[in-house]
């Protein structure tokens, strides 16, 4: 009679052995997972800022202009001059070449009914007694990256990862001067005419990280050091390396006078609508992911840099509709130079003195600089 041989059971070590490959293989594994992950999301960022330079595209086809940074004309003849007109932002007028254009006819209502860019609460027509929903708690997905996680509260002022080029000078929100494409729309709008420097060589619109709560100790791409009282003011000195100088060890900044811990305060890229410095501007002068710095007024005051959570560096759309990835490691000549005729940080016609990342930034300063992947 033949008798059939069980076979053995694993034995405990066997069983260990098995556990600690699978978990070596998932360990293996995990980065390589993430680092796809975070490649979608930073695809998508590129798409949505393509999409946003397409729509520039398009309001200069109607307009014959690029939409202005602030002070756009269309809102003042719209509001009767008055409810703040001045401080809407190049995305107000971007919304209907987004398929947003619901959302811009809650606008002008809206501002009439006293309502602000910073202000969520519902607003009552005082002539039909329509109820005018804010506009600006909405959060519109084309002005979001995935790779910024940063979690707002409903109810406040929605934000934007995404940021009109104001140049490579420290000026103002309120300055009339422009060496950036996003201009103030009184002064004057920028067209494909006014790009001298080409299309393919200057930068319309780049990434900003979304900034939250004040303190120190933590990443300066996201926080503003608010009174470094050696930065310089609008239309004096600036050195451009006292600013770099609050960056401290980690990726770090020691951050001064921060204006609030809550959602309302003033963060980078915090609300869309709002064309100040610090909500939908950036200047081509600190390498991208390098701090941002203010002095006095923090909103219009402050020069924001180009930032993002992708490692190295930051997506930007071009004036020709083409979105290349900016190392954080690119030539901007000599931050330590200091600009110290007063004129000269208003009314400077010339080439950039920050390298081929401020030759990107004017439109007109006589560079040909291309920036190559």
């Amino acid at each position: 009679m033949k008798i059939r041989s069980l076979r053995p059971a694993f034995t405990l070590v066997e069983l260990l052995v098995v556990i600690a490959i699978i978990g070596i293989l998932v360990g293996l594994l995990l980065p390589a997972v993430q680092a796809a992950r975070e490649a979608a999301r930073r695809m998508q960022c590129s798409n949505n800022l393509k999409q946003l330079s397409l729509a520039q595209h398009n309001h200069a086809d109607v307009f014959k202009k690029f939409s202005p940074g602030n002070s756009d004309p269309r809102w003042q003849t719209e509001l009767s001059g008055g409810n703040s007109w001045d401080r809407l932002s190049y995305l107000t007028s971007t919304l209907p070449y987004i398929e947003q254009t619901a959302l811009y006819n809650q606008i002008a209502p809206y501002s009439a009914a006293g309502g602000r860019p910073w202000t969520v609460d519902d607003r009552t027509n005082s002539s039909t007694g329509a109820i005018i929903i804010s506009p600006y708690k909405s959060n519109i997905s084309a002005f979001r990256c995935p790779s910024d996680g940063v979690q707002i509260s409903p109810n406040t002022p929605m934000p934007t990862n995404y940021v009109a080029n104001r140049g490579d000078l420290y000026l103002s929100t309120t300055n009339w001067e422009w060496r950036g494409v996003f201009s103030n729309g009184v002064r004057g709008q920028a067209n494909f005419g006014t790009i001298t420097d080409g299309t393919s060589n200057t930068i319309m619109f780049s990434e900003t990280t979304i900034g939250k709560n004040s303190g120190t100790a933590l990443q300066d791409s996201i926080l503003t050091s608010t009174t470094v009282n050696t930065l310089g003011s609008i239309g004096g000195p600036f050195t451009p390396s006292l600013c770099l100088a609050t960056k401290g060890p980690n990726n770090t900044i020691a951050v001064q006078g921060q204006n609030s811990t809550s959602d309302t305060g003033w963060g980078k890229g915090r609300r869309w609508g709002d064309s100040a410095n610090a909500y939908t501007g950036f200047f081509t002068i600190q390498a991208p992911n390098g701090p941002s710095c203010a002095l006095g007024n923090a909103e219009h005051d402050q020069v924001s840099a180009a930032s993002s959570f992708h490692t190295g560096g930051v997506n930007s759309a071009f004036c020709d509709g083409s979105v290349h990835f900016i190392s954080q490691s690119i030539d901007t000549g000599d931050l330590t130079f200091t600009v110290d005729t007063p004129a000269n940080t208003r009314t400077y016609a010339g080439r950039s003195y920050w390298g081929v990342w401020g030759a990107l930034g004017s439109m007109s300063g006589g560079e040909s600089s291309t920036y190559q992947e």
